[in-house]
């Protein structure tokens, strides 16, 4: 106790901290005390002890207790005759501390649009602060110091939560705001994304996933796309993202797929695993049965989802991850250029059965992927003849397979394929996911 008032008392003789900078020097000791109740205290003590003898008071530790405000030492001063100090701002916090309201109101009243349950306050201080923060802790060889941002952080996160009753998350808040206490201004305030899982089956072969931007103005409108801004008129996206956006009252909605299929690939069987992302949602809590029949409604039989149930963000990096490792059943239309015999066809089946491809990127995504080769594995394929040039094929294979280049070789980028095998150019003339496994 004897070193706490020592470094105290020299602390003082520099600096005039109120009884929360003080007290916060010495945040280790007496847990379960507030830095006020700490700071406070130790000055209380000083100024006792600084009275123990009336022949030697000493006046100058008191003097330096009344810059801090402390009245005991101003009531003390005059009694003996003194003029006490004038209580100067603190040198850390200014007297911000102790003028919390106003900066908390206007985070409420920022807030109260949302629905939340848990938040998460950070603040934003100029470097200079933790420069003289440095420098006390160094000088006066203090250790288990708190720093003033944490402070700040958990003075205005509790009268958020006694006027709220919403509760501290320091893992995943909700809302996070992000201030300056010393201005009293809210810098940013960050809403967590709701994300909702589901498959999904796409029906149609002339949308694309996700919404694309015209290729000629960047998305800004012109007269090539209509100054609408997109290359197509709408997207499994698009078509999701209307009805929860209007009951999540978010901002935007973005869909990640377990893969993708191509605009002219339908997606059938049990559907594609996806999350969809809503940003800055002002309402969290949505009767996601309902979301799933106005979407289904509204998307007029061109998409469905089903299984719709609340996410993560740690979900979205699985499901990208995983959609490498799945396992995807296609049916493929093939055409052949010459006639292909029955022989021909059981070769492909037998010479693709358990086989790994060497796939150098596609020609028609090569302007946008990096041109490389990409090891995939075919496990089957079982075909069925339409007519002298047209087989319908059944392929099982690793996510990731360009099943179109599998078809047609891409001139050679794609070994083996059933050009190569067959000896005869094939082409994939209509082609389906039938079902994607998930590992």
């Amino acid at each position: 106790m004897l070193d706490v008032l020592d470094k105290s008392k020299k602390i003082l003789e520099e600096y005039a901290l109120c009884d929360r900078c003080l007290g916060r020097q010495f945040s280790n000791l007496a847990t379960g005390t507030t830095n006020k109740e700490r700071g406070a205290s130790i000055k209380l003590v000083l100024a006792m002890n600084s009275t123990l003898e009336k022949e030697q008071i000493n006046i100058e530790l008191l003097q330096n207790l009344s810059k801090t405000g402390a009245i005991f030492a101003k009531k003390t001063l005059k009694k003996i005759g003194c003029i006490p100090k004038e209580t100067q701002k603190c040198y850390l916090c200014e007297g911000k501390l102790d003028e919390l309201e106003d900066l908390v109101q206007k985070i409420v009243k920022a807030i109260n649009e949302y629905e939340f349950e848990s938040f998460l306050i950070g603040n934003v201080l100029d470097n200079s602060l933790y420069i003289k923060e440095n420098k006390i802790k160094d000088k006066f060889g203090l250790h288990g110091t708190e720093y003033l941002k944490q402070e700040f952080n958990r003075e205005i996160g509790k009268k958020i939560n006694e006027i709220t009753k919403k509760k501290t998350d320091f893992n995943t808040p909700e809302i996070i705001i992000e201030c300056n206490p010393f201005s009293s201004k809210i810098l940013e305030i960050k809403i967590r994304s709701v994300y909702i899982y589901g498959r999904y089956n796409k029906y149609v072969r002339t949308i694309p996933q996700t919404h694309w931007d015209c290729r000629n103005c960047k998305g800004k409108g012109c007269e090539k796309c209509n100054f609408t801004g997109k290359n197509y008129a709408e997207s499994v996206e698009e078509l999701m993202a209307k009805p929860v956006l209007e009951l999540t009252k978010g901002e935007k909605a973005v869909l990640h797929g377990s893969g993708r299929e191509d605009i002219d690939v339908r997606m059938l069987g049990s559907g594609r695993p996806f999350v969809l992302e809503v940003k800055k949602p002002k309402i969290r809590n949505i009767d996601l049965k309902k979301l799933e029949e106005q979407i289904n409604k509204e998307a007029n039989n061109k998409i469905k989802v089903n299984n719709l149930r609340i996410s993560s963000k740690k979900e979205v990096i699985k499901l990208k991850t995983k959609s490498q490792q799945s396992t995807k059943i296609y049916k493929a239309i093939v055409e052949f250029e010459n006639l292909v015999s029955d022989e021909t066809i059981k070769k492909i089946e037998e010479n693709l059965k358990d086989k790994t491809l060497n796939q150098k990127t596609p020609t028609r995504v090569k302007h946008r992927r990096a041109d490389i080769i990409r090891k995939k594995r075919v496990y089957e394929v079982r075909c069925k003849r339409i007519d002298e040039k047209h087989v319908e094929a059944i392929i099982t294979c690793e996510g990731g397979t360009y099943v179109k280049e599998l078809i047609s070789g891409d001139e050679g980028r794609t070994e083996p394929s059933f050009t190569e095998i067959a000896e005869n150019k094939a082409e994939c003339v209509e082609l389906d996911v039938l079902e994607i496994k998930e590992q």
